[in-house]
């Protein structure tokens, strides 16, 4: 019995002991975690100072160098390369949907100043369609990054501005005009159009797209059989059709003149050629021409005077009658 006891005593110890090194490990290993994470988020915090203190007002004004002028104009494609090229900075983008705010504690002065200056310059202030009064108003105010996102947003996305903007796109989509026979560049700037009519919630139809690419291709003379051939009623397939068709002539060295300018060109090369072959015609008939004499006596072609026989008579009064 008594031996039983002094294992069973043993064992318990052992237990206890057991026991006791698991919770000294967990607790260690929690002390070591806990150091881990601290020092991951210091580091964190270093890097984003060091992020922050890196793109300064000219590294950003680089970065954003692409990007067009905001107009009252083209808000949403300005607002769309605006978000595009900004991702590539570390933290810009919190600071733009106001995840970082002055109360946050990973909060930067500077870098947000930096991206509300490079903001600024990124509006239009001397064009037709400029925005200078916002501009000033939001300099007026002292905005942060996030304010005055949101102030040009709220300004320029209002429903008389969306409303307004897509009368001016249609306008300027009637308005389209092709130069130089670059049906390329015309469907480009059509596409744009229908791009931010799309970001409006208000795209054109395929058929005005359609009949405003066929309106300024249908009369060209590269460009009207190419036109005349396509059955399928469709801006993509006029689209497509027109692209091949300028290609081609491309491939062809000499065709890349506007035929417009070259048959005005070729026109009055042949009036100065047949202006000329005419001035050497008429030259050459007064040269070959032969004189014809006239006699003064009579005023008769065909003799002089000293060959007249017609009689004259001399008044008495002139000095021809005298004699000596």
């Amino acid at each position: 019995m008594a031996g039983e006891s002094d294992h069973q005593a043993s064992t318990s110890e052992a237990a206890r002991r057991t026991k006791g090194g698991k919770r000294g490990k967990a607790t260690q290993r929690v002390q070591i975690d806990e150091e881990v994470t601290d020092d991951n988020e210091a580091e964190e915090e270093s890097d984003s100072g060091d992020d922050d203190d890196r793109y300064d007002y000219r590294t950003l004004a680089k970065i954003l160098e692409t990007v067009p002028k905001l107009t009252s104009r083209n808000y949403y494609s300005w607002c769309t390369l605006i978000k595009a090229n900004l991702r590539v900075v570390p933290y810009a983008t919190r600071h733009l949907e106001g995840k970082y705010d002055r109360s946050h504690p990973k909060w930067n002065r500077t870098f947000d100043n930096a991206l509300v200056g490079v903001l600024h310059s990124t509006l239009d202030t001397e064009g037709e369609h400029n925005i200078l009064h916002l501009l000033l108003d939001i300099s007026k105010n002292h905005l942060t990054f996030h304010q005055a996102w949101k102030k040009i947003e709220r300004s320029l996305t209002s429903e008389a501005a969306r409303t307004s903007r897509r009368i001016a796109l249609l306008a300027q989509l009637n308005e389209a005009k092709m130069f130089y026979a670059d049906a390329h560049k015309l469907i480009q700037e059509i596409r744009a159009m229908q791009t931010e009519t799309s970001l409006l919630g208000a795209p054109f139809s395929d058929d005005a797209l359609y009949a405003a690419l066929q309106r300024c291709t249908i009369r060209h003379p590269i460009y009207k059989e190419t036109v005349a051939t396509v059955h399928q009623v469709s801006f993509d397939a006029l689209a497509t059709a027109l692209t091949t068709r300028q290609s081609a002539m491309e491939s062809v060295p000499g065709q890349k003149v506007d035929p417009r300018q070259a048959s005005t060109r070729t026109a009055g090369t042949n009036e100065e050629q047949a202006y000329d072959a005419e001035s050497d015609t008429g030259s050459a008939k007064t040269a070959t021409k032969p004189k014809r004499i006239r006699c003064w006596v009579c005023k008769h072609h065909g003799h002089s005077a000293r060959q007249c026989d017609a009689s004259v008579t001399i008044p008495e009064n002139s000095p021809l009658a005298k004699t000596n």
